[in-house]
């Protein structure tokens, strides 16, 4: 019988973790870090990813404001199942598995569809054209209005600014 396979425990280390911290941290705040940075047990981590995604799904209904009934319903079903495999994990390595899986789901389906049934077809999935354009069942298009172009250049200027000013302090 083989050793089950090694999970990393939650260290109180601040660069643990650091890239999901800190994008935590863009996300849902500064105090959110602040309670992720050193002292975070499971719990603590469950509980933001929870928020994390319970921000995802008001995010996607406020905002998305075209698409098809099936897409909303695909959505909700992804991140309950995400929220229910997120909140019985007993480890933070399953925890993240957990979040990772919810939101590759997400992406694949922002894009266009979930590409379904395809385990028994081959053994692996070719990384080609014909296998991964995703618009057969509906085409994802961005659209920007002229003040939403104003408002992107107007964040852009913020954050090159921010990082001038980080650059300027290191």
């Amino acid at each position: 019988m083989k050793a089950p396979l090694h999970t990393e425990e939650i260290r109180y280390d601040m660069s643990q973790f650091y890239s999901l911290k800190s994008a935590f941290e863009e996300l849902l705040g500064h105090r959110v870090y602040m309670r992720l940075k050193e002292t975070a047990d499971l719990a603590d981590w469950k509980d933001e990813v929870q928020r994390l995604l319970r921000a995802v799904r008001m995010a996607m209904k406020s905002t998305v404001e075209i698409a098809d009934d099936d897409w909303f319903a695909q959505i909700d079903t992804i991140l309950t199942r995400g929220e229910s495999e997120t909140s019985v994990s007993k480890t933070v390595t399953g925890l993240f598995a957990s979040l990772s899986a919810t939101l590759t789901r997400l992406v694949f389906l922002q894009i266009g569809f979930l590409p379904f049934g395809r385990r028994g077809q081959m053994k692996t999935i070719p990384i080609t054209k014909e296998w991964w354009t995703l618009n057969r069942v509906r085409t994802v298009q961005y659209v920007q209005n002229s003040k939403q172009r104003q408002v992107a250049q107007t964040l852009r200027d913020k954050r090159k600014a921010s990082e001038q000013v980080g650059e300027s302090e290191s």
